[in-house]
């Protein structure tokens, strides 16, 4: 800030228990642009001469900021990730993970980018129930999973395994390829569409990682909303056609689709961290 709006220590101290708070509340999102839009919030109140309420302001102004479709659009971070699209190890998993999702997604699908972001927000609250070392491959499927939607990865038509395949070759790690795969009752569908052997390339760990992605998408509605399973089902049914695989497929996943979800639910209760 410039020397016309020094804060006192107190106020300094608010800052920084804001930018954690936002750390910890959009914890789907890379940490650097969070404190990015902490940081770009502040800098709007330069000028103040009363500094009593910058620091409610400025949380305002970055929480609606780091609710936005158009989230790191301008950051540095954006600016400086690898041209080359691939995945590197220098950079969390998370980090990557939403931006790749971010490029895929965010101009050329608007809804399904809207979705991804709440799944990658549910699975950031589910994750705070798993080990440490499963939190960041959680968070990295959540905002992956969906990709393959996306024109230029349409290879099969089988968004599941086109998104596994597209970051298999940009050297994600295989476990997350596989999550990808694997997700919302994908072998049911790669039977009805004769892709059982292609999706068999990916292992399906069938654990609770797995089980709490298919609950953050079978309770995230297209808009990125939080809906129940059954809302979900009902939706899922009211938008694609009797003919569509994915429905076809519904007589054989459904119910391993909820009891995936209720597995997760029962994590959740047993750690007191429903969502």
């Amino acid at each position: 800030m410039s020397p016309t709006a020094i804060l006192e220590p107190a106020q300094e101290d608010q800052l920084w228990q804001v930018e954690q708070r936002l750390v910890r509340d959009h914890d789907e999102l890379p940490p650097e642009l969070v404190r990015h839009e902490v940081a770009r919030a502040r800098a709007l109140f330069t000028s103040a001469r009363i500094t009593t309420f910058v620091p409610i302001l400025v949380e305002r102004t970055a929480r609606r900021r780091l609710s936005d479709s158009s989230i790191g659009s301008d950051s540095p971070l954006t600016q400086a990730m690898d041209q080359s699209g691939d995945y590197a190890r220098s950079m969390s998993l998370r980090t990557w993970g939403w931006y790749t999702a971010k490029q895929l997604l965010a101009d050329e699908l608007p809804r399904r980018w809207a979705h991804t972001r709440g799944v990658a927000h549910r699975a950031a609250e589910v994750a705070r129930s798993l080990p440490a070392e499963d939190r960041q491959i959680l968070i990295a499927a959540a905002w992956l999973h969906d990709i393959g939607y996306a024109e230029e990865l349409i290879d099969t038509g089988f968004h599941q395994l086109d998104g596994a395949r597209y970051l298999a070759a940009r050297g994600v790690p295989r476990r997350v390829c596989a999550l990808v795969a694997h997700h919302a009752g994908a072998a049911a569908v790669a039977a009805v569409r004769g892709l059982s052997a292609e999706l068999a390339e990916f292992d399906d760990e069938q654990g609770p990682v797995r089980d709490a992605l298919w609950y953050c998408d079978m309770t995230t509605a297209p808009d990125g909303t939080p809906v129940s399973f059954a809302e979900r089902m009902r939706e899922l049914r009211a938008r694609r056609s009797p003919d569509d695989p994915v429905i076809q497929a519904l007589a054989g996943n459904e119910s391993e689709r909820a009891a995936a979800v209720s597995r997760t639910e029962e994590l959740l209760h047993s750690t007191a961290t429903l969502v």
